[in-house]
C-alpha cells in the first residue's frame, strides 16, 4: 500500500504538472471508485474545474479545485500516471483530461482505490480522524506521548493507527522502530521519553528517506511517469529477513504483529 512517501512523491509530481490547468473532462471508468455521490454528479463537479494545487493529508492525495477538492486514496494498488488522454491502459478507473496533455490517469488493478469530489463538510468526514502529520513542524516525542498514553497495544500496531500518526504504514513503521532500537511488541504506553524521542526521530528519518528516494517499490507503486521508486534499495530491515543487520550483523528476523508482517533485528531491538 502506498504510504506517506509514495503519496508525497505523486503529489510533488502532480503539483509540477497540473497546477493551474483546467479539467476539460472527468471520465469515470469504474463506478466503484466514486464515493459519496453519483458518478454523473462526480464527473460534473470536476469537469471544467481549474486545478489550484496538489496537497496531501496522511495517505490521501488532494487536488484542490476551484469548485471542490478531489480526494484520492490509492489503497493497495492504485497508481496515478501522467500520459496522453487517449492512452487509456487496462485497469484504468478514472481519466482527467486537461486543457493539454498529459492527462491524469488513475490505474488500479485490485479496484480498492477510492475518490471523492469533496466539499468542506465532506473533507471533515474523510480526514477528520487522522492524527498529526509526522513531517509537520510540531511533530516530536510529545506528539507520540499524547497518542500512545495508556495504550497497551504493541508500538508497531500503534504506529499503524492513522489516528495516532497520519501516513505511516508497514514499511516505514519497521524502519522507524529499527532506527529507534525499539522492539515492535513493546507496549506503546510504556515507552520512556528517551524512546519516544528516538522513535519520533526514526519516523522522520524513515519518511524523509522515502521521499528523497521517490518512494518504495516492491510490486505496484510507480511514479506518475510509470517508473519505480528507489527507496527499496535503502531499507534497513523491511523484507530483509535473514540478511545481516546493517548495524550489528545479526540476521534480520520476521514476526507477525497485529496481523502485519514485521521485520526487526533481535539484537538491536531487544524485548524489554
Amino acid at each position: 500500500m502506498p504510504e506517506l512517501p509514495e503519496v508525497e512523491t505523486i503529489r510533488r509530481e502532480l503539483a509540477a504538472h497540473v497546477s493551474g490547468r483546467t479539467i476539460r473532462r472527468a471520465q469515470v471508468l469504474d463506478a466503484r471508485l466514486v464515493q459519496g455521490r453519483a458518478v454523473d454528479e462526480f464527473e460534473q463537479r470536476l469537469s471544467g474545474a481549474r486545478v489550484q494545487t496538489a496537497d496531501r493529508r496522511g495517505k490521501y492525495l488532494l487536488l484542490r479545485l476551484d469548485a471542490c477538492v478531489l480526494v484520492l486514496h490509492l489503497m493497495m494498488s492504485g497508481r496515478v500516471h501522467l500520459r496522453p488522454a487517449a492512452d487509456v491502459q487496462p485497469h484504468t478507473r478514472l481519466v482527467l483530461t486537461l486543457d493539454r496533455d498529459p492527462a491524469v490517469h488513475l490505474v488500479d488493478v485490485r479496484r480498492f482505490g477510492r475518490a471523492w469530489a469533496a466539499d468542506a463538510a465532506d473533507l471533515r468526514d474523510i480526514l477528520g480522524r487522522l492524527g498529526p502529520e509526522p513531517l509537520g513542524g510540531g511533530f516530536d516525542w510529545r506528539t507520540l506521548q499524547a497518542s500512545f498514553r495508556n495504550r497497551r497495544v504493541a508500538v508497531k500496531s500503534a504506529l499503524l493507527d492513522q489516528r495516532a500518526v497520519a501516513g505511516v504504514g508497514n514499511i516505514y513503521a519497521d524502519e522507524a522502530l529499527f532506527t529507534a532500537r525499539i522492539h515492535p511488541t513493546t507496549p506503546a504506553g510504556q515507552l520512556s521519553q528517551a524512546q519516544l524521542q528516538a522513535l519520533a526521530d526514526g519516523v522522520t528519518a524513515a519518511l524523509t528517506s522515502g521521499i528523497a528516494n521517490f518512494g518504495t517499490s516492491f510490486s505496484t507503486f510507480e511514479t506518475t511517469q510509470g517508473t519505480a521508486g528507489e527507496n527499496q534499495t535503502r531499507l534497513h530491515v523491511f523484507r530483509r529477513t535473514g540478511q545481516p543487520c546493517p548495524r550489528c550483523g545479526a540476521p534480520i528476523r520476521r514476526m507477525v504483529v497485529g496481523q502485519r508482517g514485521t521485520h526487526f533485528c533481535g539484537e538491536c531491538q531487544r524485548e524489554a
